[in-house]
């Protein structure tokens, strides 16, 4: 019986022994056996009333506490068995949102797997693409160089650094299931000036001016960071088609409200320049690209990563202007 019913019998009811007082009285009955009479009725419908009471009090804490554990992301726990129709229907309507919850959540959790999976094989195919075009750029040169002694150093080292950052993605990409940040204590001017280093060995025509502020020990993982920055120099290096300059700056920043301290390290070229529109709709889309052998996805997931370092990367430009790429990282003491 619905609550509502309950009720309304309950009103009934005290209706009746009112009634039922006033005929008595009427028949002459004596106000002793009248009080009597009254007092067992209205006893007997407080006993009924407070026993539902008790029941809609139980059925809303149980319900009460399912939502806290639904609230804390909890979905498997018992809601308990309601004792009224009004409350079973809600406890019901809760169960069913529950499980949809929890399948949403299993849902999210395996949406965010394969996304992380995504991002790590678009980093493995951009940096394969990069270092089998350096490669490519090495052999076409060999013929012409190789007498000369400082070709050949650095024809080893590239080499060399090219097979090792190889072995490093494959490994990586092979051993992980998921994306997955391995924090260590590192130099970031040491992981950015690596990243230039790498770049001048195929910048011609560019010119590099490099600023490196005393930082302290950043917790990042550095082949995900240099790649990040390695990419963002790059862009920077293909909008000078006909040279330029490239700068490279990092220095600390002090937040305001004892918010912490900040690594910035900034990238600048002199090149074309790119609108606000392009900055906002398809600056770090995946899969656009305005270079005919890009992916699309290096920008992208360069974003990528210094999020998953709690960070942000901002943009300022103007076409015929020149770009400025500023990355924000949290410094943890």
């Amino acid at each position: 019986m619905s609550l509502r019913r309950k009720i309304l019998l309950f009103g009934l009811a005290i209706f009746m022994v009112l009634a039922a007082e006033l005929f008595l009285s009427a028949l002459g009955v004596p106000l002793a056996y009248r009080a009597i009479i009254v007092f067992v009725a209205v006893g007997a419908i407080g006993w009924a009333a407070w026993s539902e009471f008790n029941r809609l009090v139980w059925d809303l804490s149980a319900i009460r506490s399912a939502i806290d554990d639904t609230s804390r992301g909890e979905f498997t726990g018992e809601i308990g068995t309601a004792r009224l129709t009004e409350t079973a229907e809600i406890s019901e309507a809760l169960r069913i949102m529950r499980e949809r919850l929890a399948e949403m959540g299993r849902h999210l959790v395996e949406s965010l797997r394969i996304e992380s999976l995504n991002i790590l094989g678009s980093i493995l195919v951009h940096d394969m693409k990069n270092l089998s075009f350096r490669l490519h750029c090495l052999s076409q040169n060999i013929l012409d160089n190789y007498t000369d002694p400082a070709f050949r150093d650095s024809l080893v080292r590239t080499l060399n650094d090219t097979t090792d950052k190889m072995d490093q993605m494959v490994r990586r990409f092979r051993e992980q299931k998921e994306m997955v940040i391995v924090k260590i204590p590192v130099n970031l001017n040491e992981i950015v000036r690596g990243a230039v280093i790498n770049l001048q060995r195929e910048a011609v025509g560019i010119r590099f001016n490099e600023q490196y502020g005393e930082l302290p020990t950043v917790w990042a993982d550095a082949l995900l960071i240099e790649n990040a920055i390695f990419n963002i120099a790059e862009n920077a290096r293909d909008a000078m088609p006909a040279g330029g300059w490239l700068y490279v700056r990092t220095q600390v920043y002090d937040t305001v409200n004892g918010g912490g301290q900040l690594a910035i390290i900034d990238i600048a070229d002199t090149g074309t320049g790119m609108s606000e529109d392009f900055i906002r709709r398809d600056l770090f889309a995946p899969f656009v690209t305005t270079k005919p052998r890009g992916l699309g996805l290096g920008l992208y997931t360069c974003r990528q990563i210094i999020q998953m370092h709690d960070g942000k990367i901002e943009v300022s430009s103007r076409p015929g202007r020149g770009s400025v790429f500023t990355i924000y990282l949290p410094i943890t003491e």
